[in-house]
């Protein structure tokens, strides 16, 4: 990843020793990911990334903010501000992202119902056009999300409610049975030709019937050339009961494919008397197979912050702030990943950060050329330093024990931060100058 790159880069232009507390710790050539979503989930209208995001995850995923119900409620009125913050998280940080979703059953726009097929099939194109045109360095899509169990076919939902109505503008059904889902990834290899496009579904990995339709339509679609990785959904509901042996053997079944398997929306919810043990119990059992499995790629969770949640008790830290508590799971999974089981070059922990002693922030960032930057709580740092990807200083500046403002004119481009603190550690925070 490229930010990682110059960040192991400068770790040895900034001759680092032993004391010193690297904040972002490299996944420099690992082959897969451990991603989530950029702000979850029920409050949509919420589009921050919460503080303390990248100390945990290296892939972005945003949630109802690329949904295309939400995107365009409203006829040719697009809302694009969640799905910007999303990709621009990614691209800031040399991260990989992935669009949920394309086309869905769900969440879509309901000014489609009562359109002609030939419209809908415009309409459609025209979305999965505009989303490629403006996000066009898209590393992965969830092209179809739920072909299974949630077809665009207008359905009625058990809430009572209905499902979008357009899949006879997509070709129906057709001769394979699943021809609108064929024309789905037509459309999105044509627009997004350097995607990795993925069919995605629930209740994959639990059901042994469920799976071989999955696998069926995958097979399908690979046979055309146009799906590169297949996904299976997470949820605690549909796994939580699997036994180790269960989950090796559902994913041996999809690895057969000869796609890359990527777990989405993981959450293990926490239940009972004793609900952190329970949470911490079924990581435990579960998440090594999974991330351990040579087919799987990438693992993107659904959240993770304490009444963020869809999934109200899967929560694994409590707040978004750096130094938020986390709870056992969070530890354990902190002390689990580790260059070697992520197919990493180097050996060591991945996810070791230490920030409950991180007492040094930056705000804005990124930040304009020629704007402040704000240095937080400083009381325990004496001196920054600014370095360019070069491994050139060009900013230094001695603190007092109060919050400063720093004004930069610099180039635009990466750098890194480097504080010294009283008690001789040093921190490290990247800072972008658009």
């Amino acid at each position: 990843m490229k930010f990682f790159s110059i960040f192991l880069t400068l770790f040895f232009l900034l001759n680092i020793n032993s004391n010193s507390q690297i904040v972002s710790d490299t996944w420099e050539n690992c082959s897969k990911y451990l991603g989530n979503i950029s702000r979850d989930l029920s409050s949509s209208n919420i589009t921050t990334t919460p503080e303390n995001w990248l100390t945990y995850w290296n892939q972005v995923t945003p949630s109802n903010a690329g949904k295309w119900g939400f995107i365009e409620g409203q006829r040719d009125v697009m809302r694009w501000d969640g799905l910007d913050k999303a990709y621009q998280l990614a691209k800031d940080n040399g991260l990989k992202f992935k669009q949920h979703t394309l086309i869905w059953g769900n969440q879509q726009p309901a000014w489609m119902d009562n359109l002609s097929a030939e419209e809908q099939l415009e309409e459609i194109e025209e979305w999965i056009s505009e989303f490629c045109k403006r996000y066009p360095d898209t590393d992965q899509i969830d092209v179809v999300n739920e072909a299974r169990a949630n077809k665009p076919d207008g359905g009625k939902k058990q809430d009572g409610s209905y499902r979008a109505n357009y899949i006879d503008a997509l070709g129906g059904l057709g001769d394979t049975g699943v021809d609108w889902v064929i024309k789905a990834f037509e459309l999105a290899r044509k627009h997004c030709p350097n995607a990795e496009l993925i069919l995605n579904d629930y209740g994959i990995l639990n059901s042994q019937g469920n799976r071989n339709e999955h696998i069926a339509i995958a097979n399908i679609l690979k046979n055309k050339d146009l799906i590169d990785a297949i996904g299976v959904q997470g949820h605690s509901f549909t796994i939580e009961k699997m036994t180790p042996n269960q989950m090796k053997f559902s994913l041996d079944q999809l690895g057969a494919t000869d796609l890359p398997i990527y777990i989405s929306e993981l959450d293990i919810d926490a239940e009972g008397t004793n609900a952190e043990n329970t949470q911490l119990t079924r990581y435990q059992n579960l998440f090594p197979i999974m991330w351990e499995h040579p087919d799987v790629a990438g693992i993107t969770l659904w959240g993770y912050v304490k009444d963020h949640m869809w999934r109200e008790t899967a929560y694994l830290v409590h707040g978004e702030n750096i130094g938020a508590n986390e709870r056992p799971a969070m530890e354990w999974i902190k002390a689990y990943v580790n260059k070697s089981n992520s197919g990493c070059d180097n050996t060591g922990p991945i996810l070791s950060f230490e920030v409950e002693n991180l007492k040094f922030g930056i705000y804005p960032n990124p930040v304009k050329r020629g704007s402040k930057i704000n240095i937080v709580s400083t009381q325990d740092v004496k001196s920054i330093y600014i370095v360019s990807k070069d491994g050139r200083v060009v900013f230094a500046k001695k603190l007092g024990d109060s919050v400063s403002d720093i004004k930069i004119d610099l180039q635009e481009g990466l750098y890194i931060i480097e504080a010294h603190k009283k008690d001789g550690m040093k921190l490290y925070k990247k800072l972008i100058v658009k």
